[in-house]
């Protein structure tokens, strides 16, 4: 797939360039005919056009398009104009019947002509050639309503050799070679180009390109006289088509491969099915080499379904499997687990446990295939031989990758161990590759942190030796997410960059994708938020051509995210419905999903609609989050329960993330997003659940920690909740801290765009004042806002305290200062309630 995209993108990146030296129009007709693959390609230049000076019009009939789903999602692009032709109107249709004949025709005749044919412009030009033949004194033919009963009179005013060349020809294709024509039909060369040239006056066909190149005018001419042939003809000019392009090209067929194994596939029907069955495979595997991944998995499924019980049933299985990559790489999912346990069937049939491993090995362990993918493993491995131990280490592998989203059993440690010995002693590079990541697998938890580190060294030094970039890219990324739990953005700003260098040898979507992906994280962790959410967005757009599900998670998490800290809470919500996204997204994501949405809600203020979906989650002590989002889903479930008053609930969970101090908040496998300290989770539950003093000792750690590793947002955050704390702890000194952290707090805040948690800095701030208003002011700014509060000016402040009247403003402005307030009205309203209370 990746192969495919830097193919797409190159056609894309070409048109580009084009333009920028001259404006360009591409016209593509018959785009109904296209396969699947071509509109793939034109749909990812539609998505690519921007501003260029680039026009392509693509013609195509509604009524006989083969990838209708396709065409209508290019058609919705917002690029992209739609405009229906319909027939020509009666004065057009009488414009072309007189520029046929020679004259003007009456309008009863041309309202005759659009009856019969619709406006059809190719119809009114068979039906105008037909009168001319009338008029000429030729025998007349009947007006017909269909282009191919008009063809098939036009044939009969042919030569009988003329008329099998084009029944020869038609069968090849529009396009034919005039010697491939004649070998067919049995012909010398002459006269095959005496028959063409009397097909050309007749209209039916006209030169293509090299001499001896030649095309029907139309490709419904084409049809016409093929429908035309009887079975048994067609079946023999099939088959001859096939012997003759052989014969003609050898072993130099190129793209008439492709051409052969459609002629054996339709001559099959009369025999020799185990040929036919072997060009298709032959096709399809060409097919594979192209990146034509949909047209592969066809000739390989016609070559399944014409070999039927005349081919081996281990080339049958060797076919199944061949089909199965393809259908993987064209994302065919439900179709490829259908082949491939298909494989596995003939796999058990023959004794081939060989073969039951390769099918598990195309099935990616991923959802709903886990548990049949897991089965086939253990299937294959209860068969395989001892010494075939790269095949072994690679089957436990992927047996052990089969429990990526679940909390593994002891015996899945001990196969990630055993694959990994199995790999060392094969010495093969990709087995050993396979068994790193499923032993990656089995340590995506906290409890792994360090062997996840020590992995990432080895898979690098693996990728380095066999100069394979993929395998490094994989230990960048390893080291990416080991540095964000360990909460050192510095590692992973390093470790970003190498891993963009190692992106450019391994190219495609998906490194591009992790590249932007971890740019964003990193963004989003340090407090950019406006690069972050354009990373995001960058990111899923790269994907969006491939369809793959992981943009749809990393933009809810990251959306979410930003949301918490700069707003936006109903695009983070809005995220988790996954718009666009497969059927069965949400529950494939499941636990952390439902908490992470919980926990979005609470920042958007909606605690009835958190308190929902958090309760459909059943108690705390029976949750059981994958490995890799342990701390997710235990930060996140503490902040909600706490936001909820759900104080039994924020214990146990405190009591469940507590063993994690020191790590930060990150997924232990393709990290989303960076949520900061554990210690700053455990502070808010523990301020929730009034023990201040662990309250105040977290929110310290945690509000050290993001100032030394430069999590700006975070460590706003912390100081928020830490002056919350000590508030409401209340010792001597607690509300002096307390007022000089809001102060920083809110400077940094404003800077960063925090506008929600800005409001909440100032609301504390007031709450803070109040709370101890002798320590908050000096006598004298006392004095000033007790004036302030009976409507005194500046200037009659000054009079009455003689003083300078800029001395009386600066008086105020440093009490709004003090007390988090913006205004005189504000503070005449503080210095009130402070006289009410004082009452």
């Amino acid at each position: 797939a990746d192969d495919r995209f830097r193919q797409f993108d190159a056609v894309a990146q070409l048109l580009r360039e084009v333009c920028e030296l001259r404006p360009l129009v591409l016209a593509l007709d018959d785009v109904h005919w296209s396969d699947k693959p071509s509109l793939l390609l034109l749909s990812h230049v539609a998505r690519s056009i921007s501003n260029e000076r680039l026009l392509i019009v693509a013609g195509s009939r509604p009524t006989e398009q083969r990838h209708s789903e396709i065409l209508g999602r290019l058609a919705r692009e917002p690029v992209a104009t739609v405009l229906e032709l319909r027939g020509l109107p009666k004065a057009a249709i009488g414009r072309q019947l007189a520029m046929v004949l020679g004259e003007d025709v009456d309008p009863a005749a041309v309202a005759n002509v659009e009856a019969l044919t619709g406006g059809n412009p190719l119809f009114v030009g068979e039906v105008a050639r037909a009168m001319a033949d009338a008029r000429s004194g030729r025998r007349f033919i009947a007006v017909t309503p269909t282009v191919r009963t008009a063809i098939a009179d036009r044939l009969a005013q042919l030569s009988d050799g003329c008329v099998a060349l084009l029944q020869a020809a038609a069968i090849v294709g529009r396009e034919f070679d005039v010697a491939i024509v004649a070998a067919i039909t049995g012909i010398s060369a002459p006269l095959a180009l005496d028959l063409v040239a009397e097909a050309t006056q007749a209209g039916l066909v006209e030169l293509h390109e090299a001499p001896h190149e030649h095309q029907f005018v139309h490709a419904l001419v084409r049809d016409a006289i093929e429908v035309g042939l009887a079975p048994a003809e067609r079946l023999s000019l099939h088959r001859r088509a096939a012997e003759a392009i052989e014969r003609q090209y050898g072993h130099a067929l190129g793209p008439r491969l492709f051409d052969v194994a459609r002629h054996w596939a339709d001559a099959s029907i009369a025999g020799d099915a185990a040929t036919a069955a072997s060009w298709s495979a032959r096709a399809g595997e060409e097919a594979m080499r192209q990146l034509a991944y949909e047209d592969a998995a066809r000739l390989f499924r016609q070559a399944v379904r014409i070999g039927g019980g005349d081919i081996d049933r281990a080339e049958r299985c060797r076919i199944l499997l061949l089909t199965g990559r393809a259908l993987d790489l064209s994302g065919d999912l439900e179709g490829r687990l259908e082949v491939c346990l298909d494989a596995a069937a003939v796999g058990r049939e023959l004794g081939r446990p060989d073969l039951i491993a390769e099918a598990a090995l195309v099935i990616a362990a991923v959802g709903t295939a886990d548990l049949t993918t897991r089965e086939l493993c253990e299937e294959a491995l209860a068969g395989l031989a001892r010494d075939a131990t790269a095949l072994r280490a690679r089957v436990t592998a992927r047996f052990v990758e089969t429990f990526a989203f679940l909390r593994q059993p002891e015996a899945v440690a001990a196969a990630s161990e055993e694959a990994l010995d199995l790999a060392e002693q094969s010495g093969d590079d990709n087995a050993i590759a396979a068994a790193l990541r499923a032993r990656q697998v089995v340590c995506v938890g906290p409890e792994g942190l360090e062997e996840r580190i020590a992995l990432a060294g080895r898979m690098l030094k693996l990728g380095r030796a066999s100069r394979d970039p993929q395998i490094e890219m994989w230990a960048h990324l390893w080291r990416i997410d080991a540095g964000l739990e360990q909460g050192d953005l510095s590692v992973v700003a390093g470790s970003i960059e190498l891993l963009a260098l190692t992106a450019q040898r391994v190219r495609g979507p998906m490194a591009r994708f992790e590249v932007t992906r971890c740019r964003a994280v990193l963004a989003q962790a340090q407090g950019r938020f406006v690069e972050a959410r354009r990373l995001a967005a960058e990111a899923f757009a790269i994907l969006d051509p491939t369809d793959h599900d992981v943009r749809f998670t990393f933009r809810s998490a990251l959306t979410m995210n930003v949301a918490h800290h700069a707003g936006g809470d109903n695009d983070a919500i809005a995220s988790f419905d996954y718009a666009g996204a497969p059927e069965g997204h949400a529950e494939m994501i499941g636990f952390i999903g439902q908490i992470a949405l919980a926990r979005a809600l609470v920042s958007a203020g909606r605690l009835a609609d958190a308190a929902q979906v958090y309760r459909g989650l059943g108690p705390v002590r029976r949750w059981e989050p994958p490995p890799h989002a342990v701390l997710c889903g235990y930060a996140f479930g503490l902040a909600v329960a706490a936001a909820l008053g759900e104080s039994d609930d924020a214990a146990a969970l405190y009591d469940l993330l507590a063993p994690y101090r020191g790590h930060h908040v990150a997924s232990g496998m393709t990290a989303m997003v960076y949520f900061g300290p554990v210690e700053l989770w455990l502070g808010i539950g523990a301020g929730h659940l009034r023990r201040l003093d662990q309250a105040v000792a977290h929110l310290e750690h945690a509000e050290r920690a993001c100032a030394e590793n430069g999590a700006a947002a975070f460590r706003v955050e912390a100081q928020y909740e830490l002056a919350r704390a000590l508030t409401a702890r209340g010792r001597p000194g607690d509300v002096e801290q307390a007022r000089s952290l809001l102060a920083a707090a809110r400077a940094k805040a404003g800077g960063l765009g925090m506008a929600a948690l800005s409001e909440k800095i100032t609301a504390l701030r007031r709450r803070v004042a109040c709370a101890d208003p002798t320590r908050a002011l000096t006598r004298r700014e006392r004095e000033v806002a007790d004036l302030v509060s009976q409507g005194l000016t500046n200037r009659e402040l000054a009079e009455r305290l003689v003083i300078a009247e800029r001395t009386a403003e600066n008086h105020v402005q440093h009490i709004l200062t003090k007390l988090g307030l913006s205004n005189r009205s504000q503070l005449a309203v503080w210095a009130a309630s402070m006289n009410e209370n004082a009452v």
